[in-house]
């Protein structure tokens, strides 16, 4: 498994980071050339069909709100998420340019969730920062792969997205997928140690109810750093949450995971939102855009956020 996540690896950095490909030296260029049928041999052997299935719906709805972004016609690349192996990267592109990802991740009863989705370019697996960490950690990646040391991508709701770096003989090695950060290995290893194999199959969602998006809303972008007074501020009531960052145009809305931040990256601005509907549930679901200025802008559930932490007023 170690090897093919690496070889899914080096195809994803060619694929989703073709422009900063130009200047780095962490990916080999690829001798092979694309072709459809070798395309969806990759994916068969990466993701299981009915993943695929639920992401192609996935992406058929988002293009729904944007026809521009090509989310309807793009093409889908996946890569496996630990630990356990429940959740998938999905890279979208559309002519070779990269055009969005999805995160999808299947529940212990075996239904599949997409936990989280951004636009443009921009992936929460930035290969630049990596290569920048490893440098700070005086790692050469080429070097550790060929004494048998493994590269894998990592993920744990509600926000973490990390690379694990296996070294021969020694601990490994945990770093923030989206900023480059070392992340504390104890609490990483407790993670893994936790993360339960999802035991019941995946559901074949062939049937899915029709989704349908609203065009997503974007709030001026800010560091919640800049002010401070947030964190002297109790956090917006859980039930108040959806019609504060709907409503309060006027605010700006940082969210928090208080002694957890470390690993999800946080604190955070809340910098839009998208509702997405069903043909079969009279509540619509709230996705939260967190990020988009010092970070990437990651499109998350209300209600996954709520599991792990709080909303707070930017000017209480």
């Amino acid at each position: 498994m170690g090897l093919l996540s690496c070889l899914a690896l080096f195809s994803f950095w060619s694929i989703a980071n073709a422009e900063e490909q130009k200047a780095s030296s962490l990916s080999p260029e690829s001798s092979t050339e694309y072709s459809p049928e070798h395309h969806a041999f990759q994916n068969d052997k990466l993701a299981p069909a009915a993943v695929q299935r639920f992401a192609e719906q996935q992406a058929v709805t988002l293009g729904t709100a944007n026809a521009e972004a090509n989310w309807k016609n793009a093409d889908l690349d996946f890569y496996p998420l630990g630990p356990g192996t429940h959740s998938w990267l999905v890279q979208a592109a559309f002519e070779g340019k990269p055009i969005g990802y999805m995160i999808i991740t299947a529940t212990e009863q075996g239904q599949m969730m997409l936990s989280e989705y951004g636009q443009g370019e921009q992936s929460p697996y930035n290969n630049e920062l990596l290569g920048q960490a490893l440098d700070r950690q005086h790692v050469n990646l080429e070097a550790l792969l060929a004494v048998g040391g493994e590269l894998h991508l990592g993920y744990a709701l509600p926000l973490l997205a990390y690379w694990k770096v296996e070294q021969p003989s020694q601990p490994a090695l945990y770093i923030d997928a989206t900023n480059g950060d070392v992340l504390p290995s104890e609490f990483l290893n407790l993670l893994e140690a936790d993360s339960k194999q999802i035991s019941a199959s995946i559901t074949d969602l062939s049937t899915t109810p029709s989704l349908s998006v609203d065009p997503f809303y974007l709030r001026p972008v800010f560091n919640p750093a800049d002010n401070l007074l947030w964190i002297t501020a109790k956090p917006v009531a859980a039930d108040r949450a959806q019609d504060v960052i709907q409503h309060g145009e006027n605010q700006g809305i940082v969210f928090s995971a208080g002694d957890r931040n470390i690993v999800y990256g946080g604190p955070l601005p809340v910098s839009g939102y998208q509702l997405w509907h069903t043909d079969q549930e009279a509540e619509s679901i709230l996705y939260v855009a967190l990020g988009g200025k010092s970070s990437i802008q990651r499109f998350i559930p209300l209600s996954t956020l709520q599991q792990d932490g709080h909303f707070y007023l930017l000017n209480p």
